[in-house]
């Protein structure tokens, strides 16, 4: 019966993991660049590890792992290296008219700070529990008599 509860639990995380990867709402920079023809005229997002390489007169420059596209907006105080998420219009061959652009002003600082507790977790919980071979699981430690 646990082993059956199990089963179906990975079964499910599995599937679940599954259809993250495969339904993308946005194709990645390198497919629209890669199709261009594809996506002429169509509404797309680029946000994942997204930053302002450069700026222009009327934008910026946005690269993704390697590739660039430019981005028109009326938007002029976006910082270099800056981690940004776009949506707008896609023209060919690489350039996108945005109407949404935003900022995530510290996300390497979140990212960070966010390994914390993870940590705490990693060093304290041994220090609380212990593991029981006999019974497969894991009990409170018992406090030293004084």
């Amino acid at each position: 019966m646990k082993i059956s509860r199990i089963i179906v639990g990975l079964l499910l995380l599995a599937s679940l993991c599954a259809w993250a990867h495969y339904s993308r709402p946005y194709p990645d920079l390198a497919e629209m660049l890669a199709h261009p023809e594809q996506y002429a005229g169509k509404r797309v997002a680029v946000f994942i590890e997204a930053r302002v390489a450069e700026q222009t007169e009327d934008g910026f420059i946005l690269t993704q792992r390697g590739h660039r596209l430019r981005v028109h907006t009326g938007i002029k105080d976006v910082p270099l290296n800056e981690f940004v998420a776009v949506a707008g219009i896609f023209q060919p061959p690489n350039r996108l008219h945005a109407d949404s652009v935003h900022q995530a002003k510290g996300r390497r600082w979140k990212i960070a700070v966010s390994v914390i507790p993870v940590l705490l977790l990693v060093f304290l919980l041994p220090m609380a529990l212990r593991f029981d071979r006999q019974t497969r699981a894991f009990t409170l430690r018992q406090k030293p008599h004084a």
